[in-house]
C-alpha cells in the first residue's frame, strides 16, 4: 500500500504549522512545570527526567514542579488533547480532527501570553506526543550556562508522516560501541533518538554465543533492560529473529519454541518479532510459515497485541513466489507484515504483489560505506581503502533521498545499524519519516542546536554538510576537501 492510499485509509496525516518569529526572545529562566492529572502518573515521572535532563540540565537553572499555577512567573504546561482546564485555567483545544494534536503521536506546542502571564503549552494527542512534543520545544530552546530563554512568537502543531520510525540497536559484540555500554547510556541514547521522532527499537536478543569482552552484564539481562527502557518511553520494543538451524528436525523446532518462550515471559514489553527469510538462514518458506505461527501463538499468550513480520531476504524466484501463493491461499492473520532489507525483491514491486492486509516496512543499512544496500556514490578509492566499511558516516542528504525514494511504498522504518558511527543519519531518518518535505539543513541546525548549543548551530550544520561533500567524487578534484 503506498503511502497516499495509506493516507486516504484514515492512517496517520502530517499537518504542520510552524510559526516561529525570533525578533524577540523571552526569558523563561524562571519557569514552573505544571502537569494535568490525566497523563499516567508513572509517564509524568518520565517526561519530568527529561525536562530535568535533557532541559533543565543542560544549564545551571533550577524549573519548578508546581502543582498550581504561581503569579507572575512563566509555566511550561502539559496536557492531553481535548481536556477542558488545567488547575482551573482552560486549554487551548482545537477540535477538529485532522489538526496535528488530535492525530495519533502528534503534538502541539504554544506560547500563551494572555493576562500577562507567559504560558508554553505542550498538548499531546497521546502519551507519545507529548515526549515528542517536549523534543522538539528542546531543539528551539536558546540554553545557556544560566539563562532559558524561547522566540516571542510559537505555534508549532505536528504528526508524524508514517507510522513506523526505528532502529535496531543491538548488545551483540558486531556492534562498533554497545558491546562497551551499561543500561544507563542505553537508556540515554534510545531517549534522545526518541526525542528525534523514534518511536520503536529493534533488539537481537538470541546472540548469547557471542560475549563480547567489552560487555558490562549479560546478554539475557541487557536485552530485559532495553525492553524496560522501551516500556518507560513508550517506545515499540522488537526482537530480530534468525533461524539458522534446520527447521525439517522436530528437536531443533522445538527448541527454538522454548527459547522463544522463555524470553517472551522475561520481559515487560515485547511489541513485534522479525524473521529474516534468508539474511542469514536456509530454510524454504513451507518450513518457515508454520513455524511463524506456533510462534505467534507464544507470542499472544506473553504479549497478546505483538505482531510477527518476515521478509523475503535472500529468497530465490521459487521461495518468493511460494510465500505470496502462501499468502493468498491461507490469508494469515496471524502475519503481521513484511519487512524489505537488503536482497529483497525491489521495494515497489515487493509491496504491490503482498495484500494491503499487510503492513510493510523498511529494513535500511544506514551504517555501511561500501559492499553493502547503499554504498557511497562515486567514493575515492583512497577513502574506500582506508576508511573501510564502517566509519563515521554522516551523510544527510544521500540519506534524505534513498528514505524518500523508498518509504512512500511502506509504512514506515527500523534501520539496520551498528554502532553510534551513524548518529546523524539517524537523525535524518526519524524527521523525514515525520515530515518528508523537511528542509535537511533544518534537521541539521535542530540536531546541533541539541547537542552542541544555540550559538554554533548553524555553523555546525553547515559543517556536517561539508563533510558530506568531502566524499563526492574524486578527492584530488574535491575543492570542499581540499
Amino acid at each position: 500500500m503506498r503511502i497516499f492510499e495509506y493516507l486516504l485509509k484514515g492512517g496517520v496525516i502530517l499537518l504542520s504549522l510552524l510559526l516561529i518569529s525570533c525578533t524577540s526572545e523571552i526569558d523563561f529562566t524562571k519557569a514552573s512545570i505544571l502537569l494535568s492529572s490525566d497523563i499516567d502518573s508513572g509517564f509524568s515521572k518520565t517526561l519530568l527526567q527529561v525536562i530535568d535532563e535533557e532541559i533543565i540540565g543542560r544549564s545551571s537553572v533550577k524549573w519548578e514542579n508546581a502543582d498550581t499555577w504561581i503569579n507572575n512567573q512563566p509555566v511550561i504546561a502539559l496536557a492531553i488533547s481535548g481536556e477542558n482546564n488545567l488547575k482551573g485555567i482552560e486549554i487551548p483545544y482545537r477540535s477538529k480532527l485532522e489538526f496535528p494534536e488530535n492525530l495519533p503521536e502528534g503534538y502541539r506546542i504554544l506560547l500563551d501570553k494572555e493576562n500577562g502571564k507567559n504560558t508554553v503549552w505542550i498538548i499531546g494527542a497521546d502519551n507519545r506526543g507529548l515526549l515528542y512534543g517536549i523534543g522538539q520545544f528542546s531543539r528551539i530552546l536558546n540554553i545557556s550556562n544560566n539563562q532559558i530563554t524561547i522566540a516571542n512568537e510559537i505555534d508549532i502543531a505536528s504528526a508524524p508522516a508514517y507510522p513506523i520510525r526505528g532502529h535496531q540497536l543491538s548488545y551483540r559484540n558486531t556492534a562498533n560501541s554497545w558491546d562497551t555500554w551499561t543500561v544507563r547510556q542505553y537508556e540515554q541514547y534510545i531517549r534522545e533518538l526518541v526525542l528525534f521522532g523514534s518511536n520503536s527499537i529493534e533488539d537481537i536478543p538470541f546472540q548469547s554465543d557471542s560475549q563480547s569482552v567489552h560487555m558490562k552484564m549479560p546478554h539475557r539481562e541487557m536485552h530485559i533492560e532495553i525492553s524496560e527502557i522501551c516500556e518507560k518511553y513508550n517506545a515499540d520494543y522488537w526482537i530480530w529473529t534468525p533461524i539458522t538451524g534446520n527447521l525439517e528436525e522436530k528437536s531443533f523446532r522445538e527448541a527454538e519454541l522454548k527459547l522463544h518462550e522463555e524470553f517472551y515471559k522475561s520481559i515487560p514489553r515485547l511489541d513485534a518479532i522479525f524473521f529474516p527469510g534468508g539474511d542469514p538462514g536456509d530454510n524454504h518458506p513451507k518450513h518457515v510459515m508454520p513455524h511463524l505461527k506456533e510462534l505467534s501463538k507464544l507470542l499472544k499468550k506473553y504479549h497478546p497485541d505483538a505482531g510477527v513480520w518476515i521478509s523475503l531476504q535472500g529468497f530465490d524466484l521459487d521461495k518468493i513466489n511460494y510465500f505470496l501463493e502462501y499468502l493468498n491461499t491461507y490469508n494469515p492473520d496471524w502475519l503481521t507484515g513484511v519487512v524489505h532489507g537488503p536482497g529483497s525483491p525491489p521495494v515497489d514491486l515487493e509491496r504491490n504483489r503482498i495484500s494491503d492486509k499487510y503492513l510493510h516496512r523498511l529494513y535500511g543499512d544506514i551504517t555501511h560505506t561500501v559492499r553493502c544496500q547503499y554504498p557511497v556514490e562515486n567514493w575515492d578509492q583512497a577513502f574506500a581503502l582506508t576508511l573501510g566499511r564502517e566509519p563515521t558516516n554522516p551523510q544527510p542528504q544521500y540519506y534524505a533521498k534513498i528514505l524518500k525514494e523508498d518509504i512512500r511504498y511502506s509504512n514506515g522504518f527500523l534501520s539496520y545499524s551498528d554502532g553510534i558511527n551513524d548518529d546523524v543519519n539517524k537523525v535524518i531518518w526519524n524527521q523525514v519519516a515525520w515530515s518528508p518535505d523537511i528542509d535537511v539543513r533544518d534537521i541539521l541546525v535542530e540536531y546541533c542546536q541539541f547537542f552542541f548549543g544555540y550559538d554554533v548551530a548553524q555553523q555546525a550544520a553547515d559543517g556536517i554538510l561539508a563533510l558530506e561533500q568531502n566524499w563526492i567524487g574524486s578527492l584530488i578534484h574535491n575543492e570542499t576537501g581540499a
